[in-house]
This record gives structure tokens, C-alpha cells and sequence, in this order.
């Protein structure tokens, strides 16, 4: 052949291959280089055709198609799912297969052949141009993957609005889609566009936030704390209240080894001609108090307080029935409590009791109370009001703390408090518990100064104070001045040398007067008063 015919078929050869460059498919947002013309004596492929993948994940583009700066030929995409490369980018743009997410755009427009396109600094990494063609056909099911990645993301609630937004611009950088698929998957968040109702739900449920647990010990402490120290009033306010108190419950101490039961229920309080002992001879007093066989001192010398100081508290709170029996009226208490100390009111309300006439006797005494006794006046009231402070708890609301009943919790002892609650129900008045002083004040008063100034105070106003002393150390063998340890005393004088005087509900035995010093050592930290 001849050269001239050899060089007019290469020259045609050499523009039919710048035709078919020119009429390659369009790289959607990324512009490319108009690819170097091929060899002349290289067959040109058809455009749209790819090689058969030898193994799943793998899809190559157009054989000699580099891109615009260092591509490295055929690229790879590595996210999941990728279809065989037999699909054409050609076309209308609309990626094949199912799961096709909405808002997926048109591709730009073929620019017109013999317009090289202008090369434009990719927006992606290098190799975001490799496998141009086969793009959109790995975007159905990076989409399909999408969605349920999205189920599992913890922070799709919080993206979706801002996803919404950008989601038009995920059909324009398909190529970028391809080669990124890892990071799309572990961004998934983003595509939170298709899973409205998804993205609402796990919202209002991040809002919402889990159902917060109790503390267990918090909850059993704070239960116990209300049930020992906080108000037992009714769930329907203060009412008035009514009850009869027949027999308490007491400790009958029964001796087998002998049959002897030292108490029983007796009628002591009939006289052996006939008469019963009168309720009151003048008015009442400290003296006709006396604490019998039973550990209640503090009851008893609160009776006696109130007795000497508010006699007519004593007088109004017992009546005598005709038939026999008499009414008790305690005035109900309101408690607020302050760490350790409590003040007491009246809340309105009063609870009535008829208390019948039968007492506790012991069995060589039955013609005398065992307890609460009338001392050498031979009055009835302080048995009766006893039998009143055993039978109370028969009207008690039933998440008051204690099991004992009766005369056996009476015989439990009684604190501060209780001998707080035990003035306000007698008389009607505030009564509250106060630390005894142990430092100096701001005013750089001692503590023993500012106890006798308080205790004079209450008593110059008529209030009772009740104390209590300690229990014995180990290596004491008793408390000074003829102190009972663990003894409830009403204090009775501050005399003009500073020593104060105590009472003892036994009615006899008083302990000899003690300086300021020598109470606050032998005496619990409280004491309590009314105003």
C-alpha cells in the first residue's frame, strides 16, 4: 500500500477515535480532560461497555480512561453491595434497581462535541474519578443500605433537619458516593431524609429520655425517716376522735414455778365502803403524782409539771360520767421538726376518750393502782389520765411507728419529744425541745450562765421543763447527788445561788440541788419546755 493511502487512513482513524472520546459519557460535577487521542492502530471500545467483573465488589470503567490528574486506573468500589457492571450510565439518570431514595437529580447534560472541557480542581480525593460509568449503579443499593444504617444510628434524630436540606446534592456527587461508601456508612446519620417517621420517633424519645430509676436504700431510708419523725395526721385533716379504752395491753408477769401472776386488771378505785375515790381534792398538784410499778417517769412527771404549773389544764382535760367511767380530752398535736429538736402545736382537733374505771392492780395490793398511784391525797385523776396516755394509741393512724401497745409501751420509756407531745395534748400549747448549752454564746456567755437564764425565764412564765439524766459509764457506779441514770425529773427551782432543783416522779428521793456544771454533765443533750 501506498504511504499517502496509509497516512489518509491513519489521519481518519485518528478522528473517528476523537469522535468517539468526545461522545463518552458525562462526568456528573467533576469536569475532566479530553482524553489523549489513542494509537492508531488501538480498536476503540463502544461506549457504555464494561468488562464482566471476575469477582464481586470489583467494577471497572472505560479501558485507557484516565482522569484528570493521578488517577490509577479502574477504580474500586469498596462500599456495600456493589452490582455487576452491566448497566449504561447513559440515559435518563435514573439509577436502576430497587431502593431508590427520593430526591435523586437529572445529570448535567453532555456538553456538545468538539468542546473540550475545561479541567477543574476535583472537590474529592483523586481517585473519586475512577469507575465514572459504573456510579450510578452502585448508588441503588448504597441507598438500599442507607435506610437501614440509619435505623441504627444513634444521632439521626439530632441530623435529619440539616440532612434534609443537602439531600438534592447526593444525586450530583455520585462519583464521591461510590468511593466513599465506608464513611457513608459510618455517617449514615446524614441520610436521615428517608426515614422521616424514624427521625421523629427516636426524637421525641431522646426528649423523653428513660424512665429514671429509684434509689432502692434512698427510698426504704426516706420511708423510715417519715414514719419515725413526721406528722401522723389523717389523710382527711384534723378530725376529732373518738375511742373507749377499756383494758391496755400490759405485762401481766406470770410465775409459773409459784402460779403467781403479780398484775391484773382490778377496780381500785372503790373504796371499801362503797364510795369511790374522788377525781380531784382541790386543785391539782405535782405531789399527787407518783410513778408505780411500771418504767413511765416520763409521763408522770410530765402530769406533775403540768399539774403545778397549768393546774386548770389538769381540771378541763378529766371529767366523771354517772356511770362510773371518765372522759379524757387530748388536744391533737402537729409536729415540725428541726434536726434534732421538735416543736409541737395544737392542729385544732381533739380526740375524746372514756376510759372505764377498771386499772391495773398487783396481786397483794388490789385496793391500790400499781402504776400511776393517787399518792397521800387518794385522788383518782393520775391513774385515769395514765390509762389515757395507753389507751391513745387506739386512735393512732396505722403508719405510726411502734409495736407495742398500752401500758407496755409506756413502759418503754419516753424522749424529749414525747414529753413535748404529752404538754401539747394536755394543755393546747406549743411545746418544744431545746439543745442544753455546751459553748459560749456570741455574746461570750457560758454555757452554765445561759442555762440558768433560760430555765429561770420558763419558770418565771410557768412553763414546765422536764430533763433527763444519762445512763451510767462502765467505770461509774452511780450518778452524783443521788440522780437515778436514765431518769426523767421536772425541774422545779433555780434557786439564788444558781443551783437547780429537781423533782423526782417517784415522789420521793429527790436528788440533791445541782450547780449548772454538774447537770449539763450528768444530763442528756435536750430538755423541754413550752412557749
Amino acid at each position: 500500500m501506498s504511504e499517502l493511502g496509509t497516512a489518509e487512513r491513519g489521519a481518519e482513524a485518528e478522528a473517528e477515535a476523537e469522535t468517539k472520546a468526545l461522545e463518552a459519557p458525562p462526568l456528573p460535577d467533576v469536569a475532566l480532560e479530553a482524553p489523549d487521542a489513542p494509537d492508531a492502530n488501538a480498536q476503540p471500545e463502544e461506549p457504555g461497555e464494561a468488562e464482566q467483573q471476575d469477582e464481586p465488589g470489583e467494577t471497572e470503567g472505560p479501558e485507557e480512561l484516565e482522569g484528570p490528574e493521578d488517577s490509577e486506573g479502574p477504580g474500586e468500589s469498596e462500599g456495600p453491595g456493589e452490582p455487576e457492571g452491566n448497566g449504561e450510565p447513559e440515559g435518563s439518570g435514573e439509577p436502576e434497581g430497587p431502593g431508590e431514595p427520593e430526591g435523586l437529580g437529572e445529570p448535567e447534560e453532555p456538553e456538545a462535541p468538539g468542546e473540550p472541557a475545561e479541567p477543574v480542581e476535583p472537590e474529592v480525593a483523586p481517585d473519586t474519578a475512577d469507575a465514572v460509568s459504573d456510579t450510578a449503579e452502585t448508588l441503588p443499593d448504597t441507598a438500599d443500605t442507607m435506610p437501614e444504617t440509619a435505623d441504627t444510628a444513634p444521632d439521626t434524630a439530632e441530623t435529619a433537619p440539616d440532612t434534609a436540606d443537602t439531600a438534592p446534592d447526593t444525586a450530583e456527587t455520585a462519583p464521591d458516593t461510590a468511593d466513599t461508601a465506608p464513611d457513608t456508612a459510618d455517617t449514615a446519620p446524614d441520610t436521615a431524609e428517608t426515614l422521616p417517621d424514624t427521625a421523629d420517633t427516636m426524637s421525641d424519645t431522646a426528649d423523653a429520655g428513660p424512665e429514671p430509676e429509684r434509689a432502692f436504700l434512698g427510698d426504704v431510708f426516706s420511708k423510715l425517716r417519715d414514719r419515725i419523725t413526721g406528722p401522723h395526721e389523717s389523710a382527711e385533716g384534723p378530725v376529732d376522735k373518738y375511742a373507749t379504752v377499756d383494758r391496755p395491753d400490759f405485762n401481766a408477769m406470770e410465775i409459773p414455778e409459784v402460779g403467781v401472776t403479780l398484775f391484773r386488771y382490778g377496780t381500785p378505785l372503790e373504796r371499801p365502803d362503797g364510795q369511790r375515790a374522788p377525781l380531784f381534792d382541790g386543785p391539782p398538784r405535782r405531789e399527787q403524782t407518783e410513778q408505780g410499778r411500771l418504767g413511765d417517769c416520763g409521763v408522770i412527771a410530765t402530769m406533775g409539771a403540768v399539774a403545778t404549773h397549768l393546774p386548770e389544764a389538769i381540771s378541763e382535760c378529766v371529767k366523771e360520767n354517772g356511770d362510773g367511767s371518765y372522759d379524757v380530752t387530748f388536744h391533737q398535736v402537729k409536729k415540725t421538726f428541726g434536726g434534732d429538736l421538735i416543736r409541737c402545736e395544737p392542729n385544732g382537733a381533739v380526740t375524746v376518750l372514756t376510759i372505764t374505771p377498771e386499772l391495773v392492780v398487783q396481786y397483794d395490793r388490789p385496793d391500790r393502782p400499781a402504776y400511776g398511784r393517787a399518792g397521800a391525797d387518794g385522788v383518782a385523776w393520775p391513774a385515769v389520765l395514765e390509762k389515757a396516755f395507753a389507751g391513745v394509741d387506739q386512735t393512732w393512724e396505722a403508719d405510726r411507728p411502734g409495736q407495742a401497745s398500752g401500758y407496755e409501751r409506756l413502759d418503754l420509756g419516753t424522749r424529749p419529744s414525747h414529753r413535748a407531745e404529752m404538754l401539747t395534748q394536755l394543755t393546747g400549747r406549743p411545746a418544744y425541745t431545746e439543745d442544753i448549752p455546751t459553748q459560749y454564746d456570741m455574746n461570750g456567755v457560758s454555757p452554765d450562765r445561759q442555762l440558768l437564764a433560760t430555765f429561770r425565764e420558763k419558770l418565771d412564765a410557768g412553763c414546765p421543763i422536764l430533763i433527763g439524766t444519762r445512763k451510767i459509764g462502765k467505770d461509774e457506779r452511780a450518778l452524783p447527788k443521788g440522780l437515778v441514770d436514765g431518769h426523767a425529773y421536772e425541774v422545779t427551782q433555780v434557786d439564788d445561788e444558781g443551783l437547780i432543783h429537781l423533782h423526782n416522779p417517784h415522789n420521793l428521793n429527790d436528788p440533791k440541788p445541782l450547780t449548772a456544771k454538774e447537770l449539763r454533765a450528768n444530763s442528756n443533750s435536750l430538755f423541754t419546755t413550752m412557749g
